[in-house]
């Protein structure tokens, strides 16, 4: 008698039907923690205009730097030097097109999500554009592997873990529908939280590497896309990639332990729920922190908005500035600019005449830390 096939709906259902009770309130209190962020960012949204503005525009850039740096990781040896016949897309001039490639597909993302349906047919679009400016990928972009992926090149394919290898490459179309087919149904159902569904789809669109090249990026952009989807609005104004890429060590480790329990009999999935939740807070409190304790631009008067929508296309404003170009006199634009600086919105550069003002940095000063994801 031949064994009943295994249904992929129950099997990707089952991972999280398995959760034990312990674990489950565990990720209940971080799923309730994001939560509180999004129902606090809906009070705030319209209130932030030009802040958000700003934050938005910030956070494009610094995700496709993080992004690159993680590419260019996953091609380095210890050495820190290529070997011979490496791949160089993440190296000189190839750096520079997965930045483009990953800051116009994350733009586009941001702007059009509502319009966007999720399927099999977008994850191959986002693909071929994250490619787009790629010719060292030009033959499989927006294409679905037709080989093997190969393991890292600094890892012995021996020695990877059959729990860990990826999806031959006849089944990863089968794969990717059932796995498509599923989230999409899940999300729409309610059966279990948004979140989980979303973690849950990362979890396996990483083990069935259903790409050539780009399946790190990829993960990250469908991260920011579904969440987006799901009501998450604040997502755009700190960049998730940035935070990945500082855990980066944390994060790769709790996938793969997810990654090698996940088709157990009693599949163990939760160092990836956590991980991924971790992410989510961090960039919730960050977000948070940002944002308290600035004063509503809506309560700011006619001049002072019109003074913070020069930062829009200036990076420095002065006195002389404001009054050219908003046409208000030199003393209401120096009463203007130093309300603003007592409200921590600006911040003054010189003294006197000699006075220029900025908007405070949106992040801290740092490099975040690389890692292996492509």
């Amino acid at each position: 008698m031949v064994p009943a096939k295994e249904d992929p709906m129950e099997r990707l259902d089952a991972r999280l039907k398995e959760i034990p009770p312990p674990g489950f309130h565990d990720l209940v209190v971080r799923v309730s923690g994001i939560d509180e962020c999004k129902g606090w960012w809906e009070g705030r949204s319209a209130a932030f205009p030009s802040e958000l503005r700003r934050l938005k525009g910030r956070t494009i850039p610094v995700s496709a730097d993080a992004s690159a740096r993680m590419s260019a990781r996953n091609v380095l040896p210890p050495s820190g030097k290529p070997p011979w016949g490496a791949r160089r897309s993440a190296q000189g001039d190839g750096a520079d097109a997965l930045r483009t490639g990953y800051a116009e597909l994350l733009r586009s993302v941001f702007e059009g999500h509502r319009d966007m349906e999720f399927g099999k047919e977008l994850i191959l679009r986002f693909h071929a554009q994250l490619l787009k400016d790629s010719p060292a990928d030009r033959a499989h972009r927006g294409r679905y592997r037709s080989m093997m992926d190969r393991p890292g090149p600094y890892r012995r394919e021996g020695m990877e873990s059959l729990a860990l290898r990826p999806t031959e490459p006849h089944l990863v179309h089968g794969e990717m529908q059932s796995l498509t087919d599923w989230t999409a149904a899940r999300l729409g159902s309610g059966e279990y939280h948004p979140l989980l569904v979303i973690a849950s789809f990362l979890l396996e669109f990483l083990a069935i590497r259903p790409f050539a090249d780009g399946n790190g990026r990829m993960s990250r952009i469908l991260a920011h896309f579904l969440l987006l989807k799901r009501g998450y609005e604040h997502v755009p104004y700190v960049s998730l990639d940035r935070i990945i890429a500082d855990r980066m060590a944390e994060v790769q480790i709790a996938l793969r332990r997810a990654q090698a329990r996940r088709n157990f009999p009693r599949p163990d999935i939760l160092p990836w729920l956590r991980a991924f939740l971790d992410v989510l807070q961090a960039q919730a409190a960050e977000l948070q922190r940002l944002l308290e304790g600035r004063p509503r631009e809506d309560l700011l008067s006619e001049n002072q908005r019109a003074v913070l929508s020069l930062f829009d296309r200036h990076r420095e404003v002065s006195i002389r500035l404001v009054h050219s170009e908003l046409g208000i006199s030199r003393d209401t634009a120096k009463q203007v600019l130093g309300r603003l600086h007592k409200l921590n919105l600006v911040r003054r550069a010189g003294a006197g005449r000699a006075s220029r003002y900025q908007r405070p940095p949106s992040y801290p000063d740092r490099r975040p830390s690389p890692g292996p994801a492509r």
